[in-house]
């Protein structure tokens, strides 16, 4: 669809949807002075601060505390998966159709906790979260270029006891064990109108779908955080707040099914030799099996077959299990002072936080190894990160004029680590034997030679690896009074940023023998400006251009394994920012005394150097380009109305057109392709009715969400489709009494049964070692939640 054609058709659908708000303005009038009836209002501070959603002249889509609580979100992955324009097939944020490449983590949004980028989503003792769409790369900087994600956690009360609680399980249709989420924290007033401390924590264990028939492990994971933080009133415009939180998540076995169809598998015959090195003669053989088995079928002439009822969609065959372990600590600082010498407001948010990550990669035991033996990598990863912002804003909130201007740092160091990656492998003569006829090179050797040790046979090294980020903002606004015509707002921002990176690795062992020494710096500036009409306090009709950016960065090493992959020849030691353009036309209003909330976007964004991971089939890494041009369209629409005083309706859709326009070798994408990841149209529709049950409150809730389908892939596979589908959810709570309300949550009610998610990972169809992922939506699943404060 051509650009003005797009804009042509989108501005009829605004201009429907402006109509409709005069119609409704009017019948607003003709109603009594009082309606007692209205959507609920949320505060959002998306342009650092504090407005209604219609005096924002971008598009928001926000959930409040309640909201969190009635709908049972969990994570914020909950909430995406119901908005207008999203994506979120891995559970990771795609805003606006930016997807750019092959992956399913494309790192376009980013995530903003209580001001401080910490990629973390668990909504526990929640006050609201706000997802702002399109390119935000003045006000909250680099990876915002679909949009950020700001969730705001609850506050100490300074004046008020509080304990919460929540106790939630969970059965699956057909997997087996009980989900668990707990919950629980408590605010203490310390010292009267001074001092108060608020502590929460949750602990929650997953089941996943996948069983592993070869090991007999069903994949899950605990995870679970505690925050803290100290309040301190100095005085009535000065706050200090202190935070710390801790997070961890522990997860074993896998996610991802595999519908693969291999055709045959490798064994082997060893046959005595003295003469050999490690004694043995090898014969490789291939072992058919029929076209139609799946692999777990093929593979069980290796290994032990499970004996139980596990349905075939989530069976899995691996040698081994994949492990995962991750904490981050985080200590923040808050300070809010709302007059500084009678100038100004200013605000900082500062944190430290150290993250450690310890993870098993198994899937080279197929890979390198074809699952004749085992061979692993052992990842470990630690790196502190710094970040500080302070921002001044004007004093006088009355006034026409409002501004915002500030400083942003962010350092992330990795430690100087010996054992950042090791590939190991079985022990043994058969083994070596094994490798040395399979590899053509003799691992253990290597490995005595190298390491001392007979069983690792290949290390990266870190020796240092850092990236910063230093970049000045301001965002000014004046607001034009235009009597009885409403009023009219212009707006300009802009962000200075400057980045370096560097890095010095060495590897060594079988697979290649290494030093580099990799940095650069990067400068720029990126811009926002737009213009808002308001006519009246319930309407706002707003035009905005904005920019974002991802920055640039250096890739490790090329392996030796790598040198003849096709892909190769289009990698380089460093990539640079990408950049993105968003022109949008919006509407936002409340209409009938305010029972009814809407909002409509149409957009079109331009995307520049597209900073995309490159994956190269023959030796299974990857690395990062820049490559091609791409464009996204699209329009959004999303409400709320109280149809009755019992009744509330929200509805969201979307349409998003998304694609390349640039050749590009590197992830196979011709002009012309549609992005990945990206279905077209999206809808969300909920009816939410407030019912009495033996003089108790009671409250039903129905959910239905449709997604169309979507590729994961270019030079796309049948195997890279998923499908479009529908889901259903439903929901009941009853306030038991003031302290006390139980829920009970049916989600999928039918139990669809569809992917959510597939992807071959390798192009060529033959390969058999390959798999080809597969995620299902949740079968029928029935939760019961009891909450209880006081």
């Amino acid at each position: 669809m051509k650009a003005n054609t797009f804009f042509a058709k989108s501005a009829i659908f605004l201009g429907v949807i402006s109509a409709l708000s005069g119609v409704s303005a009017n019948a607003q009038g003709e109603q009594s002075d009082g309606a007692k009836n209205e959507v609920e209002k949320i505060t959002v501070t998306s342009r650092r601060k504090e407005e209604s959603i219609i005096e924002v002249p971008m598009s928001i889509s926000t959930v409040s505390a309640l909201e969190i609580s009635d709908r049972n979100l969990i994570s914020a992955d909950d909430f995406y998966r119901t908005l207008a324009g999203a994506a979120s097939p891995r559970g990771e944020l795609i805003l606006r159709g930016l997807s750019g490449g092959n992956t399913a983590f494309p790192e376009t949004t980013s995530t903003f906790v209580d001001d401080v980028p910490f990629d973390y989503d668990n909504l526990n003792d929640v006050e609201r979260v706000e997802v702002l769409r399109g390119p935000q790369g003045t006000l909250y900087g680099s990876n915002a270029i679909g949009g950020t994600v700001r969730i705001i956690s609850k506050k100490p009360v300074l004046d008020e006891f509080e304990f919460f609680s929540s106790l939630q399980v969970g059965s699956e249709k057909d997997v087996d064990g009980l989900h668990r989420n707990i919950s629980m924290g408590v605010n203490l007033p310390l010292v009267d109108g001074k001092l108060a401390l608020r502590v929460s924590g949750n602990s929650e264990h997953e089941r996943y779908q996948m069983v592993n028939m070869h090991t007999g492990v069903q994949g899950n994971a605990d995870s679970g955080f505690i925050r803290s933080q100290l309040l301190w009133q100095v005085d009535d415009e000065t706050s200090v707040t202190f935070g710390y939180s801790r997070t961890a998540t522990d997860r074993i076995g896998s996610q991802e099914g595999d519908r693969s169809r291999p055709g045959y598998y490798w064994d082997y015959k060893l046959t005595n030799n003295d003469e050999a090195k490690y004694g043995y003669d090898v014969e490789f053989n291939k072992v058919p099996c029929s076209e139609t088995a799946e692999r777990t079928e093929c593979n069980a002439g290796n290994g032990p077959v499970v004996a139980r009822n596990i349905p075939k969609k989530y069976q899995i065959w691996n040698l081994m299990d994949p492990r995962e372990n991750i904490t981050n600590d985080l200590f923040t600082l808050n300070i809010q002072d709302d007059n500084l010498f009678d100038l100004a407001t200013v605000s900082y948010a500062g944190s430290i936080r150290t993250r450690e990550r310890d993870n098993i990669q198994t899937s080279w035991s197929r890979l390198d190894a074809s699952d004749m033996f085992k061979t692993w990598i052992l990842d470990h990863s630690k790196y502190d990160r710094v970040t500080h912002q302070i921002r001044f804003q004007n004093l006088d909130t009355k006034s026409p004029l409002s501004w915002t201007v500030g400083a942003y740092y962010d350092k992330t160091e990795y430690d100087a680590d010996p054992i950042y990656q090791n590939q190991y492998h079985e022990k043994g003569d058969e083994v070596s034997a094994l490798m040395l006829n399979w590899w053509g090179a003799d691992a253990t050797q290597i490995g005595l030679d190298t390491f001392g040790n007979p069983q690792n046979n290949w290390n990266y090294t870190v020796l240092y690896d850092y990236e910063k980020e230093l970049a000045f903002f301001a965002d000014v606004a004046y607001e034009f009074d235009l009597g009885d015509m409403g009023s009219l707002e212009l707006n300009g921002g802009v962000r200075r940023f400057e980045l370096e990176d560097g890095s010095h690795t060495k590897q060594s062992g079988i697979w290649a023998t290494s030093e580099d020494k990799l940095g650069g710096e990067e400068s720029g500036n990126r811009y926002k400006m737009s213009v808002s009409y308001r006519p009246s306090d319930d309407m706002s009709v707003y035009a905005l251009y904005s920019e974002g950016y991802r920055p640039g960065g250096n890739n490790g090493p090329l392996a030796s394994s790598c040198a003849d992959d096709p892909q190769a020849k289009n990698r380089k030691d460093r990539y640079t920012s990408d950049a993105i353009e968003n022109y949008e036309l919006g509407i936002k209003g409340s209409a009938f005394d305010r029972r009814f909330d809407y909002s409509a976007a149409v957009y079109r964004i331009d995307w520049t150097d597209i900073k995309t991971d490159v994956y190269m089939d023959t030796c299974g890494f990857s690395f990062t380009a820049n490559g091609g041009q791409a464009k996204s369209e699209g329009v959004e629409f999303e409400s709320k109305a109280m149809l009755t005083q019992d009744l509330t309706m929200s509805f969201n859709t979307s349409y998003t057109s998304s694609e390349i326009t640039e050749d590009n070798e590197s992830i196979s994408a011709k002009a012309g392709d549609e992005m990945t990841m990206v279905p077209k149209w999206n809808a969300y529709l909920a009816l939410d009715q407030s019912v009495e049950i033996f003089g108790k409150s009671a409250y039903v809730r129905g959910e239905y969400s449709f997604y169309d389908e979507f590729k994961t892939h270019f030079n796309v596979r049948d195997e890279d489709v998923s499908p479009s589908y529908s889901v259903f959810n439903l929901s009941g709570r009853v306030e038991i009494s003031e302290d006390l309300r139980l829920s009970v949550f049916v989600n999928n009610l039918f139990d669809k049964e569809t992917p959510t998610y597939k992807r071959a990972r390798s192009r060529n169809a033959n390969n058999s070692t390959s798999q080809e992922y597969i995620y299902y939506l949740n079968g029928r699943t029935l939760s019961l939640r009891v909450d209880y404060t006081f």
